[in-house]
């Protein structure tokens, strides 16, 4: 078993002191993972993944050694919405760890308990993204992009699922949405001009067959001329 101080040490992340119960470990746990600065995709911020892989890690260890004391203690505490936010936390834990396979199985359960989560719709997405399976991936995003047309990450990571499949006119769009919400959004200039890039020679391609084409054509009647 655990020792005592150990235990308190680990409370203490939580504003906790010796003896609190199990309950009130898990509202203080949902509080600190669900603070405003973690309403972003942590994934690609270092500082913001530590700090949520650290409050998480702690409660599983604390729920770990409430459980080995008391067998009572169990995931029926969780009440459904706690539960569902239990569980998309556990798919961000898993995708700060690069298990992108966890991570799509934990947020398929909270997706079970809430479809109308903005985050989630995001990660999901992300996860599709990632896999490569961008028509799929473009539900999450226009759903997340359509219950907060405001959320200038929804937006950007629309963007980024359109760009690597290649729509660059609708990734263009999604990126200079996402700057028109955070003009100081990360490197949005860049990937506006990568869209634009990939627009302008996505249009120059049907040129270059229609000159190739010509060119055969020529060649063709050339050779029955003569």
């Amino acid at each position: 078993m655990e020792s005592t101080e150990y235990l308190e040490e680990l409370l203490r992340l939580f504003n906790l002191g010796k003896g609190a119960p199990m309950s009130e470990v898990l509202d203080k746990y949902l509080e600190k993972t669900l603070q405003i600065k973690f309403q972003r995709i942590i994934i690609i911020q270092e500082a913001l993944k530590e700090e949520f892989v650290r409050y998480h890690e702690a409660f599983l260890k604390i729920l770990k050694i409430y459980q080995a004391a008391d067998k009572k203690v169990d995931m029926s505490l969780f009440s459904k919405d706690q539960l569902g936010k239990f569980f998309f936390n556990q798919g961000i834990y898993a995708l700060c760890k690069d298990n992108y396979l966890q991570a799509g199985e934990k947020f398929q359960e909270a997706y079970k308990i809430n479809k109308h989560n903005v985050f989630l719709l995001l990660y999901m997405g992300i996860i599709l993204t990632v896999r490569k399976n961008f028509y799929a991936a473009e539900k999450y995003f226009s759903e997340a992009t359509k219950r907060d047309p405001n959320y200038d990450d929804a937006w950007f990571y629309s963007g980024e699922n359109f760009f690597k499949a290649g729509n660059y006119r609708f990734a263009l769009e999604s990126y200079e949405m996402a700057r028109k919400l955070n003009p100081a959004y990360n490197n949005i200039a860049q990937r506006i001009k990568d869209a634009r890039d990939g627009l302008a020679n996505k249009l120059r391609r049907p040129g270059k067959r229609e000159s190739l084409l010509k060119k055969l054509v020529n060649y063709l009647r050339d050779a029955f001329e003569k």
